[in-house]
């Protein structure tokens, strides 16, 4: 049984999600049967009770929420497990992603440009570097003021899913 708390990214009120069986779920108690199928990485067709929802889904790892567009709407979500909710609680930080130290590849994809060399100040917001990935460029920016420590990719070059590009101070 898996357990989430979700809420809208700029809301305060929580809804929890709870996985209960292969196909039911108790979202705030109520239960629901649904089933899913994904049309490729980020599009998913939805069946719950009956009804059919397309739902594309991306994670903004700036920000750490999901993006969910449903019928041409967009929903920043942020969801967390009760392991998540467990280390917020005890470590006294309230989801502070800010603490992260290294920067992953988001999706395959190819580097089209590199901003930063190793040893060199970045501010919040500035480019670290472009990277694309389905015919789309997506720029990487830095969450904070920050030195580049190690750079582990080079202009041009094939990144995969999750692979470290750079090592943050």
């Amino acid at each position: 049984m898996k357990k989430y708390i979700t809420n809208l990214a700029d809301s305060a009120e929580k809804t929890e999600v709870q996985f209960t069986d292969a196909d039911k779920v108790k979202i705030n108690n109520k239960e629901y049967t649904y089933d899913y199928r994904f049309i490729n990485d980020n599009v998913l067709i939805l069946r719950m009770n009956d009804n059919n929802y397309s739902l594309t889904v991306s994670k903004n790892e700036d920000e750490d929420y999901f993006e969910v567009n449903l019928n041409s709407a967009v929903y920043n979500i942020v969801s967390k497990n009760e392991l998540d909710l467990l280390i917020e609680s005890m470590s006294g930080k309230k989801g502070d992603s800010s603490e992260k130290k290294e920067i992953y590849s988001p999706m395959p994809g190819i580097i089209k440009k590199l901003n930063v060399t190793e040893g060199q100040n970045v501010i919040k917001g500035q480019v670290l570097f472009v990277l694309e990935a389905m015919k789309m460029e997506n720029e990487i920016k830095a969450k904070k003021d920050c030195v580049i420590k190690k750079v582990n990719v080079e202009e041009m070059k094939s990144v995969e899913k999750n692979e470290l590009l750079i090592v943050l101070e």
